[in-house]
């Protein structure tokens, strides 16, 4: 048989009291055949980890968020957004580009920068970047619409493109291209964005009051 055996301290002098409920009932207290430290009613000494699930019964208690940490959700999101109509080529965009004014729209965190139509991001990690543009072509003409990036602030790469097109009469297109980009400099690492027209009357459609051509971004996570 077993025993129970209770052991005090030697550095301590307090007295510990074990006190029994108010109950006429007999009860049974059962010890786990594990060492370990018991849980108190105020946390302490709590150990959470290797919880079985068959052991987590019942309604949660509310947590605030307030308390919880190591939880990452989107850091940053802007949206800019080409201002006026553009026709013909421009490679790259360097005018009339603006962040996205529209009440609805609200960026997060410290956003983006731009300067003569290159974007700095306002910190490292893996973002998405989109383009979303609005093109007006005629018979037999196309536009092309690129996104460049550069790992050195110097030379400049086009990482995809998309092109709109017809072959009769005049059109309104849509299109969207997409990168995700490991920005692991600040200082090094940015972007910027190119339209090339076969015909040079073909536009690309700005505004202020909607989102026709766009330049959206949005971090994912840490490099």
């Amino acid at each position: 048989m077993s025993k129970v055996k209770i052991t005090g301290h030697a550095s301590g002098s307090g007295t510990i009291t074990l006190t029994g409920p108010n109950t006429s009932s007999d009860r049974t207290i059962t010890l786990p055949d594990a060492t370990g430290t018991a849980l108190m009613t105020d946390g302490s000494a709590a150990s959470l980890t290797n919880i079985p699930a068959a052991n987590i019964t019942g309604t949660l208690p509310a947590i605030s968020g307030a308390s919880l940490t190591g939880i990452v959700g989107i850091t940053e999101y802007d949206m800019w957004v080409l201002t006026t109509t553009l026709v013909g080529d421009a490679n790259p965009l360097t005018s009339n580009l603006a962040r996205c004014a529209l009440s609805e729209f609200e960026h997060i965190g410290t956003g983006m920068s731009e300067s003569s139509g290159v974007f700095t991001f306002p910190s490292t990690g893996k973002w998405v970047v989109d383009f979303q543009h609005k093109h007006e072509s005629f018979a037999n003409d196309y536009g092309q619409y690129s996104i460049e990036i550069t790992t050195d602030n110097s030379s400049w790469t086009i990482r995809t493109y998309s092109q709109h097109g017809n072959d009769t009469g005049k059109r309104y297109s849509v299109g969207k291209s997409s990168i995700l980009f490991d920005v692991t400099n600040t200082s090094t690492h940015k972007v910027r964005f190119s339209v090339t027209e076969a015909n040079n009357s073909n536009k690309t459609s700005g505004s202020t009051t909607s989102t026709d051509t766009a330049f959206i971004f949005m971090k994912l996570g840490e490099t």
